[in-house]
């Protein structure tokens, strides 16, 4: 969290309550400041263009809104906004900067903005809860070891993906919810990832966070396979 950039923000909108929101961009979270429309200057409303703009190109993980000489103390129609959606709500005091964090009682993005962890919150872990959602259920793992790609280990066959009931399909075919496997600098798949449509996938790197990102112009270098669900 880049508090110096919040800072900027808040100090330039000051004393009307400034607001943004924390998005993951290639992995990377950022927060990216929006423009407040609301009348009263000790309330916010995110300009609905720009929030919709950032709702098609970004994962959206949280909103953020300040409280200028206030404590950070969630309001009711925070709350409530909050809760109607479903995104955690990021409420600094300024000048103190003191941080309260809202979580909405359904949270919808917990798939995005993942920190990774081998075998915890790894690439298969989000294929399986983004397809369970979709309610395809794909089965535990295999004891995967860490790097076994670079043991002659394959955990990614054909076989294997058979027994989640997925058959092969063609990579000029890809539909949505289509589980797409990954040789990245590697002879065996090593990464998987599900497609969303318009080129797009969600899926979790190594050392990055959860998010949708374009097959073009990087990923599709890696692509190596596409298996549909087949009950």
């Amino acid at each position: 969290m880049n508090v110096q950039q919040l800072e900027e923000h808040f100090a330039k909108e000051y004393p009307r309550e400034a607001c943004g929101v924390f998005s993951v961009v290639k992995g990377k979270k950022k927060y990216i400041p929006c423009t407040n429309v609301a009348e009263d200057d000790e309330d916010f409303i995110l300009d609905s263009q720009e929030y919709l703009k950032l709702k098609r190109t970004t994962d959206i993980v949280g909103i953020v809104h300040s409280h200028p000489d206030a404590t950070p103390e969630p309001s009711e129609t925070d709350i409530k906004y909050c809760n109607a959606v479903g995104i955690p709500y990021y409420i600094f005091s300024y000048p103190d900067m003191e941080l309260k964090i809202v979580q909405p009682k359904t949270n919808t993005v917990d798939l995005y903005g993942r920190e990774y962890e081998f075998g915890v919150k790894d690439c298969f872990e989000a294929l399986r809860d983004y397809l369970q959602i979709q309610k395809i259920h794909i089965p535990p793992r295999a004891l995967f070891e860490d790097d076994w790609w670079k043991k002659d280990l394959d955990y990614f066959t054909t076989d294997i993906i058979a027994e989640w009931k997925h058959k092969p399909v063609s990579l000029s075919d890809l539909k949505i919810n289509d589980v797409l496997i990954f040789n990245v600098d590697s002879n065996v798949g090593n990464h998987c990832g599900v497609y969303i449509g318009n080129d797009c996938f969600y899926h979790h790197a190594v050392n990055r966070l959860s998010c949708r990102e374009s097959l073009f112009p990087l990923w599709h270098r890696y692509l190596v396979g596409a298996y549909r669900y087949d009950a």
